[in-house]
């Protein structure tokens, strides 16, 4: 639960308003969490034993695989309505105190985690070098590449003021006006390179995160905000594009269309939006099991996102477990449920250490 001085104001309206956070956010959170292990899970199975599965079972995997784009969008655009309102105020000491040293601390520990956990299984010597390389691998980048989103989160953190002096004092129209921009800039003209047509047209943003960091906010306060079922179209037609693009890509062989389901891809905004769209204002299910496992998985969502791909990598890479010649789908549901539920346990049990409950 959220506890009542983190509301902005004490008034019972905004009490109940901050409220919604626990229920919409929390589910698209959980769900989103879900769908990244969906993701990571098959995406890995088809790096390691694509070359032993047919053309039709791949075409499938990657489908699955590029039809859970839409989670990691999700939680930035969480961040953004949580974070961009203009009644919540971010001092630099707590940004930095708070936002950026939590990220930061638990970038340093699991990178020098999985920096272990390769030394263990690739029967690395133990020594200063070893470690030290961990150490590279944070600065640089390139320790397991799942734990990007936490670079982006201190990315976005770090400019956090300027975003939010944006929101602070831009009218509706010019917060519908960045987003168009970030759209037409960073998701559509990227796709002429399709057809080997390179746009001279350009802004000056790297990214397409900032896009859903605003889009969370617009949506949540109903600057643009697509209705109930415009939302359920957008997500279901993006989905069905995707899965169509991708079937089109593996069948005849056109690598230049993998930009049709990347965080830029305009599908995967679909469904992104759409999907947010959709849950944020939903209130507490009445299937009480359903909220209560939710909501669990809600609090344990950054740590299950971190902690995973462990077991991901020693299934699949290290066991040498290939759910295609072990059961196919069922082996795939019962690995995926296996792992979410082995990651949440542990990150239940690191969550009652006073040191890590920070972190994670």
């Amino acid at each position: 639960m959220v506890k009542t001085a983190e509301v902005s104001s004490a008034d019972k309206e905004n009490i109940v308003e901050h409220k919604r956070y626990i229920y919409g956010f929390s589910y698209i959170r959980s769900i989103a969490c879900v769908a990244v292990v969906v993701l990571h899970t098959v995406y890995s199975a088809v790096l390691l034993f694509g070359n032993d599965i047919t053309t039709r079972i791949n075409i499938i995997s990657m489908a699955v695989v590029n039809c859970m784009m839409w989670a990691v969008p999700c939680f930035v655009m969480v961040t953004g309505a949580l974070l961009l309102q203009t009644e919540r105020k971010i001092s630099y000491r707590k940004l930095f105190g708070k936002y950026i040293l939590r990220i930061f601390a638990t970038l340093v520990i699991f990178g020098m985690v999985f920096r272990i956990f390769d030394i263990i299984m690739d029967k690395e010597p133990i020594n200063l070098t070893a470690f030290l390389k961990g150490i590279y691998e944070i600065f640089t980048g390139t320790s397991w590449s799942h734990i990007w989103y936490l670079y982006l989160l201190i990315g976005l953190y770090l400019l956090l003021p300027f975003y939010k002096k944006i929101t602070d004092n831009s009218s509706e129209k010019e917060i519908r006006y960045l987003l168009a921009v970030y759209i037409i800039f960073l998701s559509i003209l990227p796709v002429l390179g399709i057809w080997g047509i390179s746009c001279g047209f350009y802004i000056h943003v790297s990214t397409i995160y900032p896009f859903y960091l605003f889009g969370g906010y617009a949506v949540y306060k109903h600057i643009w905000h697509p209705g109930k079922a415009i939302s359920l179209i957008m997500f279901v037609a993006g989905t069905l594009l995707i899965i169509g693009c991708t079937v089109v890509r593996w069948q005849y062989d056109i690598p230049a269309m993998e930009i049709l389901w990347g965080y830029s891809s305009f599908f995967a905004i679909m469904q992104a939006v759409g999907f947010f769209a959709l849950m944020e204002n939903v209130k507490s299910t009445s299937f009480h099991v359903i909220n209560w496992i939710l909501l669990k998985l809600d609090k344990c969502s950054f740590g299950i996102y971190l902690i995973h791909m462990i077991f991901v990598r020693l299934i699949l890479r290290y066991m040498e477990f290939n759910p295609y010649k072990n059961g196919g789908i069922l082996a795939f549901v019962l690995l995926i449920t296996g792992i979410l539920i082995i990651s949440f346990v542990i990150t239940w049990i690191l969550q009652r250490i006073p040191l890590l409950k920070k972190v994670i």
